[in-house]
């Protein structure tokens, strides 16, 4: 935590610099050298901010798990992954963030795997890795590619534009998408997430996928290393597909780990639309749009790590308590857990948008951001896209609405519906105390969002231009808080009067003569999302399957079971023939290399010594 606070600390009051070790330290053909500038300071803020409330959460919650995994394992791999993170926000240079990133991908791997004697935490692990292996390998492809252009290793001496930088930028995009979990390349994301212990999956999904956005920003949109003009509408296209496919595979969810980890598939489209938007806006020498692309994904990236990581949190509470995460086991935690239910509902009120929490401000920034390509497009095409686009992404916010109604009604309100959440009990005092940290965050950043615009216009500025962001905030969000505040405040006191002048009288729920009606009759959250996934069940082959059992089942049924039934087309159709076929080559090709003999194993090195030597001769 201390390190979190130092982190902190330095991106509000540090300088802007660049921190060089002198030699001989050098990795490669590489300084070790180090920036600090409002970008790298923004990403350090992100990291210092969630990992306070994380390690607090950590404390309490890693006591169950004591005899499962080994706390001191965890806590090393813990700090290993935040120190790693702030190495990736700072390299200057390709080298040194490659090894920070390695770092970042083999301390999250120790984490997903700690409670590595369950058989599916080891498979989901597995994928992990071999998904970012395959990040790693796009994202050094790119790196030596751009090398090879320009003859540095450093960032700032990268100025490639055109088709020159149309190669490299695709390799090194393909990278940082597969980390950050965007479509296509999402597979891991919800596999790995519901594996890991809660506090892992809040520092993940909150910051860890994020160092892939901080690079994109860092490459692609705040400079002009990598100027590929096709790069914008690949950005903003790909961004609206996972957020619209993150959104309504979360609604079909049951596990609440795996729901939240499909939000974080949505919510990075979101971001990755503001960055690609942003790219528009230098495309077509719009600075306004430009800045307000920018300022939202950067926004959004802090606002999302503040409420995922709450959301995940609330779900580790819940896990710790119940020892379930299926959703359609829980319910009544409301009266057992008012502490973590509370803190859920506003996280679940911020990933939805709604004023005047955070999720709102940043998300209202790049529908400025529509407005401005709406009103200054250079053609039809571009204004009528920007109108659609505002339009998708209510829709993707009225989706995520939908999803955590149902998430926050079937897990917090009604009847327990299993012993474990009837018995369910209120967490630790460190545990709560994280939850509501994050909470309050959430509305401090939703009501200061005009304030926040100040270092976002230092981030976006570098653009070329000064800032224009504060002429584009046009919602006077303090003074409406305080109205609704008021209003609350006002409602409650005068229902807390009205109780003691007309008491409620209570009766037993409308139950047609069987008595007081138990858990089976609520609403489930299969129930409640149907509608839903059916308007869009072609995509992923939404069918319901009802059993009716009994001796007389057509008249007297004596149990009826519904089971919902969908598949991910992508998963089933692309990935799974595609990874069969790499198996089976492996297995032709890989095991005959893999004979055994030293000898064999030498003649492999000799020839690629040889081979390398001819190629550097060569060039």
């Amino acid at each position: 935590m201390a390190g979190c606070v130092l982190l902190l600390v330095a991106a509000l009051l540090g300088k802007n610099c660049i921190l060089a070790l002198p030699l001989p330290w050098y990795l490669g053909d590489a300084t070790f050298s180090f920036v600090v500038d409002p970008l790298s300071r923004w990403f350090l803020a992100i990291i210092g901010i969630i990992g306070i409330p994380v390690a607090l959460f950590s404390t309490g919650y890693l006591h169950h798990l004591r005899k499962r995994i080994s706390l001191g394992f965890i806590w090393s791999a813990l700090a290993l992954l935040i120190a790693s993170m702030t190495g990736v926000v700072l390299a200057a240079n390709a080298i040194i963030f490659l090894v920070a990133w390695e770092v970042m991908a083999l301390s999250s791997f120790i984490l997903v795997i700690a409670n590595h004697e369950q058989r599916d935490i080891r498979r989901s692990a597995f994928i992990y890795l071999g998904a970012t292996r395959t990040g790693t390998a796009f994202l050094m492809a790119g790196f030596i590619w751009a090398y090879q252009q320009t003859g540095s290793w450093v960032f700032s001496e990268w100025s490639l534009a055109g088709s020159a930088a149309l190669g490299p930028a695709l390799l090194i995009f393909i990278g940082l998408a597969t980390k950050a979990g965007s479509w296509p390349f999402h597979l891991w994301l919800p596999i790995a997430h519901p594996a890991a212990p809660a506090p892992v999956s809040a520092i993940m999904s909150g910051v860890m996928i994020k160092t892939a956005i901080y690079a994109m920003a860092r490459l692609f949109v705040s400079g002009n290393h990598l100027a590929a003009p096709a790069l914008g509408p690949i950005l903003l296209i790909l961004g609206a597909i996972s957020a619209f496919w993150g959104v309504i595979f979360a609604l079909l969810q049951h596990d609440i780990k795996r729901l939240l980890a499909y939000h974080s598939v949505e919510n990075i489209g979101i971001i990755m639309m503001g960055l690609g938007t942003s790219l528009l806006g230098k495309l077509y020498h719009i600075p306004l749009l430009a800045q307000l692309g920018l300022a939202s994904a950067l926004f959004h990236t802090l606002n999302h790590a503040i409420f995922k990581s709450l959301l995940f949190l609330g779900a580790g509470a819940v896990d710790a308590r119940t020892h379930l995460r299926d959703v359609e086991r829980l319910g009544g935690l409301i009266h057992r857990m008012p502490w973590t239910a509370g803190a859920f509902v506003i996280g679940s009120a911020a990933i939805c948008a709604l004023p005047p929490l955070n999720g709102f401000a940043s998300e209202w920034i790049l529908y400025q951001g529509f407005f401005s390509l709406a009103q200054n497009g250079g053609s039809v095409s571009l204004r009528l896209g920007a109108l659609l686009l505002m339009g998708w992404l209510a829709l993707i916010g009225v989706l995520a609405i939908a999803c955590f109604v149902k998430a926050v009604g079937v897990v917090f309100l009604g009847n327990p519906r299993s012993h474990a959440a009837e018995r369910a009990h209120e967490v630790s005092r460190s545990m709560v105390a994280a939850q509501v940290m994050l909470a309050s965050l959430c509305i401090v950043f939703g009501i200061a969002a005009p304030l926040m615009l100040y270092p976002l216009g230092e981030i976006t500025a570098q653009a070329g231009s000064p800032s224009l962001l504060h002429s584009a905030w046009t919602i006077p969000v303090t003074l409406l808080a305080l109205i609704m505040i008021g209003t609350v405040g006002a409602l409650a006191v005068w229902m807390k009067g009205l109780a003691r002048t007309r008491p409620a009288r209570r009766f037993i729920t409308w139950e047609c003569g069987f008595g007081n009606l138990g858990p089976r009759t609520q609403y489930t959250a299969s129930s409640f999302a149907q509608p839903i996934s059916r308007l869009f069940g072609i995509i992923y082959k939404y069918a319901i399957e009802i059993t009716i059992s009994g001796r007389n089942r057509r008249h007297f049924p004596e149990a009826v079971a519904v089971r919902t039934m969908h598949e991910a087309l992508l998963e089933t159709k692309v990935y799974a023939p595609l990874l069969k076929n790499i198996r089976r080559m492996a297995g032709i090709f890989l095991m005959r290399l893999q004979a055994g003999s030293i000898h064999q194993y030498l003649i492999y090195m000799a020839a690629m010594l040889g081979l390398l030597l001819w190629v550097g001769v060569a060039q």
